[in-house]
C-alpha cells in the first residue's frame, strides 16, 4: 500500500467536522417518557374524558364532587401511564438489541499513524483501511486496491460488484466502480478508501432521512376517533334529554301543570337558577356516565399483554397499535429469500448437454467435465472457507463453492477477474494457464457458447434448443439455474460446460403459514429478484399461486410499463413480482393504500426501509439491517412467516376484546342513562347516586377492562375476513345487541323501581334506604352477569372461559368489593346491610339477563 499517505491531522479533523459534520445518523428524536405521555393524551377516548373533567370543574362553580373528579383523573392517568410505559419499554428493548452494531471500530490513518476509532468519529477526508468481511463505514472513493462488494442491502441485487480505482465524475450512483457506499459488505479483497460523504449525506443517510416521516393513521386510531364521536353524540343527546326531563318535572309537574304557578316559578330567578344549575350537574353526570372510562386502559392493557405473549413467538413489537393493525391487514407483500425460503440454496444436480448428474461421484466419470466445473466453481467465486465455514459471496456462490470445495484440483492463480454485474449477468476469471471460466445467467452463457463438452469428454457442437429446454424445465420447477462455460484462450470459441441446478428449499413452516394467512383473508404477493419462471414455480410450490389461469405474475419491467390505474386493476390478482426493485415495493404499497387496503410489508435490507415505513404495518426481519428494523413497526426475530401469522391472530384477538368490552360498557351506560332519565319522571331523583356510579365506573369498569384484556387468541378468528380500514368498531350487530340487552337491563331496573311488590319485599327500619340499597346491588350484579354475556359471541356463554382464568377471578373480586361497599359503605355510599334472602333474590333477578341474552342469540341465529 502507498507510503505517501498521511491522513488528516487532528486540526484538519476538527475543521472537516465543522464543515461537513460527523458520521452519525440523525434518527428521529427519541421521545422521552413525559413527551410520550403528553402525546398519548391525544387518544380519542381520553380526550372525551378530559373534556368531561374540564366541564365538571368549570360549570359546577366550585361544588364539583371530588370523588367524581378523582375517578375521571384516575381513569386518565392509569390508561395513559400504562400505555406510555409499555411503548417506552418496548423501544428500550429494541435499542438494546441494536446497540452492538453502533459500537464498531474502523481503522484510519491520521497524522501518518494507523489507529482504530468508532465509526461515528469518521470525517470527510479520512483515509480508511478496508478488509474482507467488513461493512463500509461511510461513502468514499477507492484510492488503492480492489474489492468485491455486496450492495444488495442498498439496491436489492444479490450479486457482488467489483470496485477498483477509477476516475469517475458526476452524481453518485451505485453502479460507479470507484465509489463505495456505507452499509455495503466487502466480500473479497482489501483496499484504502478516502471518505467523501458522512452521516446523513451518505446514501445510507438519505434513506434514513426518507423514513423519518409520519405514516398514515392506524386503523385502530381511526376507529377509536369514530367511536369517540359516536359516544360523544349519544352522551350529549342523553344528557340533554335527562336535563329536559328534570326541568319538566321541576317546573311543570311540581306545579301540577298550573300555568300561573309555572310562570311564577320561572320568575323566581333564585329558584330558577338553582334548578338550572342542578340540570347542568345532571347533564355532566350523564356525559361522564356515557363515556367508557375503562376503555383506554383496557386497550392499553390488552395491547401490552399481547406484546409480551408475542415475544414467545419471535415477535418484537415496537408500536403497540401495530398489533391490531396486523389483524386488519388484507394484503401482505413479502420477500422470498430467508422468509419463504431458507436463503441457503443447495446444488441438486448438474445437467450437461446429454446427461444429468445427481452427485459429484457420478460426475467424476466424465473426467474433463468434472475438472472444468471444479475449477470454475472454486476460482470463479467470491466465497471462501475459513475455520470450516464458508463466507463471502452471495447464497448462490456459497452453495456452488460448498458443492466443489472438497474436490481435488491443481493450484492455479487468478490473473484477471470480472465481477458479476446486473448489466452483464455473468462473472469471469482468467487463470494462469490461459483458460477463461465464465459463470452466470443461462440465457447469456448459452447465447455466447458455440461448442459443448459431452458425456464422453469430447467437444461437440452445442444444441442450444435442447439445453434451453433443460434450463426452462429446471427453472419452472422452482430452481435457480447457473450456467458454466470456458474458453481455451483469448479469442477462442466459448465451450458450454453444464447447468448447475440449485434449490433454495422452502422453510419448514412456510406452506402451513401461507395457508393460514390466506385462510384469514390476507392476500400474499411475493417480491423476488428471481426470474419469472423460477419465481412462479416457488410461488406455486408454497401456495401463493393457487389458480394459474387467474393469478398474475409480472416482472419489474412489465409493472413499470403500466400506468397507476392499470396497475390498480391487476393488483387484486397479482401474486408474484419477479426481478423486483426497491422502487417497485414503495409503488405497490402506495397503490394498494390508495385502493383502501391495509397493507403489510416484510423487508430486511436498507433498500426496504422506505416501503416498510410507508406500509400500514412493516415487518422487519431480525437478521436484517438496522435501518430496516428502525423503519418497521414489528421485528420478526426468527424471520418466519409463522410469526406474521401469529401476529395477525393476536391483532384480531385484540379487536375482538375491544368490541366485547365496549359492548359491556355501552349496555351498562345505556341502562345507567335510562335510569337517570326515568328517575326524574317518577320522582326518584337519584336511584343511583353520583358516588355510587363513579365507584361502579372506577372499580367495575377498570377491573372489567383487565378481565377482557385476558381473552384468549382463538384459532377460529383466522377464518374470518379482515376488517375494512374504515369499518367502525360499533357495527350493526353490536348496536342491536347493546340495544336489546341494554333495554332489558333498563326495563328490569324500571320494574324494580316502580313495582310495589318489590318495594314491599325490602322492608326494615328505613325501608327506602334498604330498597335503594337493593336496587344498587341489582344494578351491580346486572353488570357482572352482563360481563359474561359480552365476553362470548357464541351460543355457549361460558365457551373458552377456562382459557381466561383472570376473568373468573376478577368477576369474583368485583362481587366481593361490591358486597363490602353495600355492608360497610354507610352514608357515603347510601347503603345498609341486606339479609341473605334479599341478596339471593337480587342475584336471581340480575341473573335473568343471561337467559334473556341466550334467547336473543337463538332468535338472531334463526332469523
Amino acid at each position: 500500500m502507498s507510503k505517501n499517505l498521511k491522513g488528516l491531522s487532528e486540526k484538519e479533523v476538527l475543521i472537516s467536522k465543522e464543515e461537513f459534520g460527523s458520521n452519525t445518523l440523525e434518527k428521529e428524536k427519541t421521545k422521552g417518557f413525559f413527551r410520550k405521555f403528553a402525546e398519548n393524551l391525544n387518544d380519542p377516548i381520553i380526550k372525551i374524558l378530559i373534556c368531561a373533567l374540564v366541564i365538571e370543574i368549570l360549570f359546577t362553580f366550585g361544588k364539583c364532587n371530588f370523588f367524581e373528579v378523582g375517578g375521571i383523573v384516575a381513569a386518565i392517568l392509569i390508561a395513559t401511564t400504562v400505555s406510555t410505559a409499555s411503548e417506552f419499554g418496548s423501544e428500550r428493548a429494541f435499542k438494546k438489541m441494536q446497540k452492538n452494531g453502533s459500537d464498531s471500530l474502523v481503522r484510519v490513518l491520521r497524522d501518518g499513524v494507523q489507529k482504530e476509532i468508532p465509526v461515528s468519529e469518521l470525517v470527510v477526508g479520512d483515509i480508511v483501511y478496508l478488509f474482507r468481511g467488513e461493512l463500509i463505514p461511510a461513502d468514499g472513493t477507492i484510492i488503492y486496491g480492489k474489492l468485491s462488494v455486496d450492495q444488495s442491502a442498498l439496491n436489492g441485487e444479490s450479486r457482488e460488484t467489483e470496485k477498483i480505482v477509477s476516475k469517475e465524475n458526476g452524481e453518485w450512483d451505485l453502479s460507479m466502480r470507484g465509489k463505495l457506499f456505507r452499509g455495503t459488505l466487502i466480500t473479497f479483497g482489501e483496499a484504502i478508501m478516502k471518505v467523501e460523504r458522512v452521516g446523513m449525506d451518505t446514501y445510507y443517510g438519505m434513506v434514513a432521512r426518507d423514513i423519518q416521516t409520519e405514516t398514515r393513521e392506524s386503523p385502530l386510531k381511526r376507529r377509536l376517533s369514530h367511536l369517540a364521536g359516536q359516544i360523544s353524540k349519544i352522551g350529549y343527546i342523553m344528557a340533554f334529554v335527562v336535563a329536559l326531563a328534570y326541568l319538566f318535572n321541576a317546573i311543570v309537574v311540581e306545579n301540577r301543570f298550573v300555568g300561573e304557578d309555572i310562570l311564577s316559578s320561572i320568575k323566581d330567578y333564585k329558584s330558577l337558577f338553582s334548578i338550572l344549575l342542578h340540570a347542568l350537574t345532571l347533564m355532566i353526570t350523564v356525559v361522564v356516565v356515557a363515556v367508557p372510562e375503562g376503555l383506554p386502559m383496557m386497550i392499553t392493557v390488552v395491547l401490552s399483554a399481547n406484546m409480551k405473549k408475542m415475544l414467545g413467538d419471535g415477535v418484537l413489537v415496537k408500536k403497540l397499535v401495530g398489533i391490531e393493525t396486523a389483524g386488519s391487514m388484507n394484503l401482505l407483500f413479502t420477500d422470498k429469500t430467508g422468509t419463504i425460503t431458507t436463503g441457503e440454496p443447495k446444488c441438486e444436480k448438474i445437467a450437461s448437454i446429454d446427461s444429468e448428474y445427481k452427485s459429484i461421484s457420478a460426475l467424476k466419470k466424465n473426467g474433463k467435465l468434472y475438472s472444468m466445473l471444479v475449477l470454475c466453481g472454486i476460482y470463479n467465486t467470491d466465497a471462501y472457507e475459513s475455520g470450516g465455514k464458508i463466507f463471502g459471496g452471495n447464497g448462490t456462490d456459497r452453495a456452488i463453492y460448498d458443492y466443489f470445495k472438497n474436490e481435488q484440483r491443481k493450484n492455479y492463480k487468478v490473473i484477471e477477474k470480472q465481477a458479476f454485474s446486473s448489466e452483464k449477468k455473468f462473472s469471469s476469471i482468467v487463470l494462469d494457464d490461459g483458460k477463461t471460466f465464465i459463470k452466470g445467467a443461462p440465457e447469456i452463457i448459452i447465447s455466447k457458447s458455440t461448442l459443448a463438452v459431452d458425456s464422453d469428454g469430447n467437444t461437440v457442437a452445442l444444441d442450444k434448443t435442447k439445453i434451453r429446454k433443460a434450463y426452462f424445465d429446471a427453472a419452472t420447477s422452482g430452481n435457480r439455474v447457473i450456467a458454466m462455460a470456458y474458453t481455451e484462450g483469448e479469442g477462442e470459441e466459448v465451450i458450454f460446460l453444464a447447468l448447475l441446478v440449485l434449490k433454495d428449499m422452502l422453510r419448514r413452516d412456510t406452506k402451513d403459514s401461507i395457508r393460514e394467512i390466506q385462510r384469514a383473508g390476507v392476500r400474499i404477493v411475493m417480491l423476488t429478484g428471481d426470474g419469472k419462471e423460477t419465481a412462479s414455480a416457488i410461488a406455486s410450490e408454497c401456495g401463493i399461486i393457487r389458480n394459474s389461469s387467474r393469478d398474475i405474475v409480472l416482472t419489474s419491467d412489465e409493472l413499470n410499463s403500466l400506468t397507476d390505474d392499470e396497475a390498480k386493476k391487476i393488483l387484486p390478482s397479482l401474486c408474484v413480482l419477479a426481478r423486483a426493485l426497491p422502487q417497485d415495493k414503495t409503488r405497490l404499497v402506495r397503490l394498494a393504500q390508495e385502493m383502501g387496503l391495509v397493507v403489510g410489508m416484510t423487508g430486511d435490507g436498507i433498500n426496504d426501509a422506505p416501503s416498510l415505513k410507508l406500509a400500514d404495518i412493516g415487518f422487519a426481519m431480525g437478521s436484517g439491517a438496522d435501518i430496516a428494523k428502525d423503519a418497521g413497526d414489528i421485528v420478526i426475530l426468527n424471520d418466519s412467516l409463522f410469526s406474521i401469522n401469529r401476529t395477525i391472530l393476536y391483532g384480531r384477538t385484540i379487536f375482538k376484546s375491544i368490541r366485547k368490552f365496549i359492548t359491556f360498557q355501552l349496555v351498562m351506560n345505556l341502562a345507567a342513562c335510562g335510569i337517570s332519565l326515568f328517575g326524574q319522571l317518577i320522582g326518584i331523583e337519584n336511584p343511583i347516586t353520583i358516588i355510587q356510579m363513579l365507584w361502579i365506573n372506577i372499580i367495575m369498569d377498570t377491573l372489567g377492562g383487565l378481565a377482557f384484556a385476558g381473552e384468549p387468541a382463538l384459532e377460529y378468528y383466522m377464518k374470518e375476513k379482515p376488517k375494512e380500514r374504515d369499518e367502525p368498531i360499533l357495527n350493526r350487530d353490536m348496536l342491536l345487541r347493546i340495544i336489546a340487552v341494554g333495554v332489558y337491563s333498563l326495563g328490569l331496573c324500571i320494574v324494580f323501581l316502580t313495582a310495589e311488590r318489590f318495594r314491599n319485599l325490602f322492608t326494615g327500619n328505613n325501608s327506602n334506604l334498604r330498597f335503594l340499597t337493593a336496587f344498587y346491588a341489582l344494578f351491580v350484579f346486572l353488570g357482572i352477569f352482563n360481563c359474561f354475556c359480552a365476553r362470548c359471541e357464541r351460543m355457549r356463554i361460558l365457551s373458552n372461559i377456562s382459557k381466561n382464568k383472570p376473568f373468573i377471578f376478577i368477576m369474583l373480586l368485583i362481587a366481593v368489593i361490591q358486597i363490602i361497599m353495600i355492608y360497610y359503605g354507610g352514608g357515603l355510599f347510601r347503603t345498609c346491610p341486606l339479609t341473605a334472602r334479599e341478596f339471593v333474590m337480587i342475584i336471581g333477578l340480575a341473573f335473568t339477563v343471561i337467559p334473556f341474552d341466550m334467547l336473543r342469540r337463538i332468535f338472531m341465529k334463526l332469523k
